[in-house]
């Protein structure tokens, strides 16, 4: 499918034809709903749409994401939200305006599920978990762009964006490369963690530095 015209999806998730036969996002194939790779300044766009709409909060202090793309039902629906808010703050609010739109086509640039690598996770790490993180045989979109082809993580069984896992390669079998990014990581080539499961003490938060989706 052009890749213009997958972003004015209305059901989700999309997946490319190629790709039918592995599995991917199963969960959302079943009840509906898209994953998407996001770069790191979406948190500083999000928090200048937050002035403009109010600093809202939830019960536990958190403040309360406006564009963190968690929980959309498909690629119009999310882009749509974007144009939206884009156009509310031409007058009012232009460099606001102007980074969502900058934002806007940078994430469909990074999107095009053409261009990202399918993994096999053949790992034991996750064996014994109630709720694994990844369960061994299924398979994975590992996101990257043509523009910046570098690895940026798995999106794991949450299905909702991509996570950074060890690239041990012997945990992972790669399917589709259509930039080369899988084989390059798992020769060693990534800036990525060196533990398969985050422990409760090696993270740090306050409420002013988390956001609810």
């Amino acid at each position: 499918m052009d890749e213009y015209r997958v972003f004015e999806m209305k059901t989700g998730p999309y997946i490319p034809k190629q790709h039918l036969g592995y599995g991917l996002l199963p969960d959302l194939t079943a009840s509906g709903g898209e994953v998407f790779s996001y770069p790191t300044e979406l948190s500083e766009i999000d928090s200048m749409v937050n002035e403009c709409e109010g600093d809202e909060r939830d019960e536990r202090g958190y403040r309360v994401s406006q564009i963190m793309p968690y929980g959309f039902g498909s690629y119009a629906e999310y882009f749509g939200l974007l144009a939206t808010l884009a156009g509310r703050y031409r007058e009012s609010n232009p460099d606001v305006a102007e980074a969502i739109e900058s934002l806007s086509a940078k994430m469909k640039l990074m999107n095009v599920k053409e261009d990202w690598s399918v993994v096999r996770y053949v790992g034991s790490q996750f064996d014994d978990d109630a709720i694994p993180h990844l369960t061994k045989g299924r398979c994975y979109y590992w996101p990257c762009s043509r523009e910046n082809p570098v690895y940026e993580g798995v999106v794991d069984n949450e299905e909702f964006t991509s996570y950074m896992y060890p690239c041990d390669k012997d945990s992972w079998e790669i399917l589709e490369d259509p930039t080369g990014m899988a084989a390059r990581a798992l020769a060693g080539d990534a800036d990525t963690i060196g533990v398969w499961k985050i422990t409760p003490d090696m993270i740090v938060s306050e409420p002013e530095d988390c956001v609810r989706f």
